[in-house]
């Protein structure tokens, strides 16, 4: 027979494409996604800080328009943080060590700088510095985290939730109105010596979402059956509880966690060598809690819900409903959640939803990452 064809040549290196520029090639890579947005023509942000560019996705999935790029002109990133969509036609990239935050237009074209005055803010939000977080509002105010470092001595065996830290509302005007004081991240520290002084676990800490017609801003502590919202000045309105008790924490339910904790984390490498020790003995000796957390993320939609992510008691081993209220705080019903350990985290899964689609950044067994959309079906069952 005759021999087989050769194999083609390989495809022509190309430049990446410049910043705003209409581009076709969908087989782009994204990857640290630090936020997500559905436009109002249907198209898909995605704030990619490993890539240091906003990516626009039509509906099909095509790459339609990159917008940024790496360095400190203007309209480039050094270390996107964060994504506000201002409907319809404005997207808002804050970056980090508060560098000025960038206005773009849908069509990529850089509207202007917003410059942030660290040292006014400083002053005006004592305990805070380059490095504090962020979330920033619609109105283009920011709350800012004064505090919460650990201290430098390994912490003693067991759950240890981290110091108190104040959240502070900063306005352009740098006038600032305090929050509360919220805690930190818990940790399990385990027995034994490790390279770790401890390890986050079922994620418990201080949750933050803001948005809605008049918008609000809900914080809770993610530990208690509370959420207070405040208003945009910073006045509280409500505390919002659930009326139901707590859900038992079984020892089917904390193997399942177990398990999708492993699975989680090895997907960014050796975890028993970051571990410096077997899961088996990461493991050992943590007590069986009584409960889970009542609060384990918030989410405001783009109709002004408030989604509150929560544990069932279906022993699948992670967060896998949301409780939906309205701005009123009425408590509205429950909602299937898809099954992933850190859907909509803040800052590992950013996600977003509104009155159609909830999109979320979610892992393959490889660590890859990926946009979802799913359907909302409102008003059905």
């Amino acid at each position: 027979p005759p021999p087989p064809p050769p194999p083609p040549p390989p495809p022509a290196a190309r430049p990446p494409p410049a910043p705003g520029d209409a581009v076709t090639d969908s087989a782009q890579l994204i990857w640290q996604v630090r936020g997500v947005a559905r436009l109002d023509d249907g198209r898909i942000a995605v704030l990619s800080m490993g890539n240091h560019r906003l990516f626009l996705f039509e509906p099909s999935g095509e790459l339609s328009r990159v917008i940024g790029g790496r360095g400190e002109g203007p309209g480039e990133f050094a270390r996107p943080q964060q994504l506000l969509y201002l409907p319809p036609d404005t997207l808002v990239v804050w970056d980090y060590w508060f560098a000025p935050a960038s206005y773009f237009d849908i069509d990529g074209r850089l509207l202007g700088e917003r410059t942030i005055d660290l040292r006014r803010m400083m002053e005006a939000a004592p305990g805070t510095n380059a490095e504090s977080t962020l979330f920033p509002l619609p109105d283009g105010s920011m709350v800012v985290v004064a505090g919460n470092e650990f201290p430098s001595a390994t912490p003693p065996q067991g759950f240890v939730r981290g110091p108190s830290s104040e959240f502070i509302r900063v306005d352009d005007s740098y006038s600032a109105r305090s929050l509360g004081s919220w805690e930190g991240l818990e940790i399990w520290v385990p027995p034994g010596q490790s390279d770790v002084p401890g390890f986050p676990t079922l994620m418990v800490e201080s949750h933050l979402a803001s948005g809605g017609d008049l918008p609000s801003i809900y914080i809770s502590n993610g530990d208690r059956d509370e959420i207070h919202q405040f208003s945009l000045g910073g006045d509280l309105i409500r505390v919002i509880r659930r009326t139901n008790g707590p859900v038992p924490a079984t020892q089917a339910a904390q193997e399942a966690w177990e398990s999708a904790f492993v699975a989680f984390w090895s997907r960014f490498g050796d975890l028993e060598e970051e571990l410096g020790m077997s899961t088996d003995q990461f493991f050992a000796g943590m007590p069986l809690r009584d409960a889970f957390p009542p609060v384990a993320g918030l989410v405001v939609d783009t109709e002004g819900f408030l989604w509150v992510r929560e544990w069932s008691a279906s022993e699948a081993g992670m967060p896998d409903q949301w409780s939906v209220f309205g701005a009123d705080g009425r408590w509205l019903g429950v909602i299937r959640a898809l099954p992933d350990l850190m859907l909509c985290h803040r800052f590992l899964a950013p996600c977003w939803i509104d009155r159609e689609f909830l999109l979320a950044v979610r892992r393959d067994e490889l660590g890859i990452e990926r946009v979802e959309g799913y359907r909302i079906r409102r008003g059905v069952g």
